[in-house]
């Protein structure tokens, strides 16, 4: 199996427990940019080779291979063991234009997790097709609504398949366009590590994130898209004003990656925890009492955590695209708390029936019992196989 990690360092995480899942009879290779994406590397700054490279790839299937060896981590797995490697490392075996080399072998099966972009969408993907290499893409995030500028997710780009989060999920992405037979649900593996976070506890969890052990946690996350960028961050302002004096009360920001990478975080007090850097997520959401945020894929894993959620998009906003969240919070029912609930749910977060939330879960999340990566480990099997991939059984106890 060759695993391409694309252009974002933080999506190794998405891979960790699938290869965890590679027994000693399996061969792998994964490569992974070691440098932030930035803009450029997707879309040219020039609007005219912008065009340009729109033409030639819609007209003519091409684009230019800006692939730098320097620039990709690679690790191997073999003998039981992944191993970092270096492109130069590699036997030459079978020719691999993408990476402007070779590989050691011709893979059965490519797993990916940006079909709709840079390096995987414009030299991979086409060259797995010519090669009859069947390509699964993982879904990276959660879609929960049907936006009018989400139609990427309604194209397969080639892909065999789509290793998607939930049902929800597999509809929104169906309703977008996309083959639903090919929307295979297998679980995210990015909520893989849940179960040993629910185990640690909510107080090592606090430690973990720097919380005080006693205080009621607030967690706030942003979002970079505007108009509801605004939207929130008076929300937030708000929250901050009236909990300023509050000492049983804690306040911690999430800050949208685009955001930390732009600077265009709101300024907050001091005496508010702000994680701008690299944190586990699942830890910050598992030591909160309560999360306010637009809905996002967060709702999976707070779920999963059984952590109340206030969602700061409200169909009744005015604000645009808001009304699109419906089926979501008619879905979510009374487990999703409104904007005009914030103060109350501050002040007494609400306790819901555990096997209401199980039911839901399963329907936006599938399962969180920490082996969603061997089910899409499982999947890549069945495709290597030449098996029908729409066919592919979940079988992971």
């Amino acid at each position: 199996m060759l695993i391409h990690g694309s252009e974002h360092p933080r999506h190794s995480k998405t891979f960790a427990s699938i290869l965890a899942s590679f027994t000693s009879e399996d061969e792998g290779l994964m490569l992974i940019s070691n440098q932030d994406a930035k803009a450029t590397d997707f879309t040219p700054s020039n609007l005219f080779l912008h065009k340009f490279r729109d033409i030639c790839w819609d007209w003519f299937s091409f684009s230019k291979n800006n692939f730098q060896k320097a620039r990709w981590d690679w690790c191997k797995f073999k003998n039981n063991l992944w191993e970092n490697v270096s492109q130069g490392d590699l036997e030459n075996k079978f020719k691999c234009p993408p990476i402007k080399g070779f590989l050691p072998w011709k893979p059965d099966v490519i797993l990916c997790v940006s079909p709709h972009e840079g390096h995987t969408k414009y030299q991979l993907i086409p060259w797995a097709i010519k090669q009859e290499i069947p390509v699964i893409s993982v879904d990276h995030g959660c879609p929960l609504v049907v936006f009018p500028f989400g139609n990427y997710r309604g194209s397969m780009m080639g892909c065999n398949a789509n290793a998607v989060w939930g049902e929800f999920a597999a509809k929104i992405n169906s309703k977008q366009g996309a083959n639903r037979e090919l929307q295979i649900i297998t679980g995210s593996p990015t909520l893989d590590d849940i179960p040993a976070k629910i185990k640690l506890g909510k107080r090592e969890l606090r430690k973990r994130v720097g919380a005080k052990p006693n205080s009621k946690m607030v967690l706030l996350m942003t979002t970079h898209r505007e108009p509801l960028k605004t939207h929130c961050d008076n929300i937030f302002n708000e929250i901050c004003k009236k909990l300023k004096f509050d000492d049983n009360i804690e306040i911690h920001v999430k800050p949208h990656p685009v955001e930390s990478r732009t600077n265009t975080i709101i300024k907050f007090d001091k005496g508010i925890k702000v994680h701008e850097q690299d944190v586990d997520l699942h830890a910050l959401i598992g030591a909160s009492d309560i999360i306010i945020s637009p809905a996002t894929s967060v709702i999976v894993p707070a779920l999963a955590m059984n952590i109340p959620f206030v969602n700061l998009l409200d169909p009744n906003s005015g604000i645009e695209d808001s009304h699109l969240y419906l089926p979501l919070i008619e879905l979510l029912g009374e487990t999703i708390g409104e904007v005009s609930e914030i103060d109350e749910w501050i002040k007494n977060p609400p306790k819901f029936d555990a096997e209401r939330i199980v039911n839901i879960f399963k329907k936006v999340g599938y399962k969180s019992d920490g082996k969603n990566g061997k089910r899409i480990y499982d999947l890549c099997k069945w495709a290597s196989l030449g098996k029908p991939i729409e066919q592919w059984k979940d079988c992971i106890e």
